[in-house]
């Protein structure tokens, strides 16, 4: 009983020190769908076979029938798409595929000659992802 109780104290010193290190819990359910809530003054119960999870945003109520998995994150936003605006280097441009579409001078020439879709962006310090709208 007392290893049982020091393990559920470990488990719980865990799970605090991640979520000073990662703002926001990410609930994912089976179809893959996902919803972020960040962490501060966040609280969980689970009541009728549902997770409820609260903070200042508001409520979330999962199905624990439909919960796939909870995970930390240090962003809210999960595309992995990143906004690139500021670079002012040469960058190639390659397809989500991996074709490349071409060389430009700058990410702003690139995105202004790409017809709206999904990108990569390699350039000199990094390699990104952009939606063009």
């Amino acid at each position: 009983m007392k290893k049982l109780a020091l393990a559920t104290l470990i488990t719980m010193g865990s799970l605090q020190a991640q979520a000073y290190e990662y703002p926001y819990l990410v609930f994912q359910n089976t179809a893959g769908s996902t919803i972020v809530m960040a962490v501060e003054s966040l609280t969980i119960t689970i009541s009728d076979g549902k997770l409820i999870a609260t903070n200042t945003d508001g409520t979330q109520n999962i199905l624990l029938t439909d919960l796939s998995k909870m995970f930390f994150t240090q962003t809210a936003d999960l595309s992995g798409i990143s906004n690139a605006e500021t670079e002012n280097e040469a960058v190639e441009v390659f397809t989500t595929g991996g074709l490349s579409l071409g060389k430009f001078q700058n990410i702003n020439t690139a995105k202004t000659s790409l017809k709206p879709g999904l990108y990569i962006m390699k350039g000199k310090s990094k390699t990104t992802k952009i939606a063009v709208k």
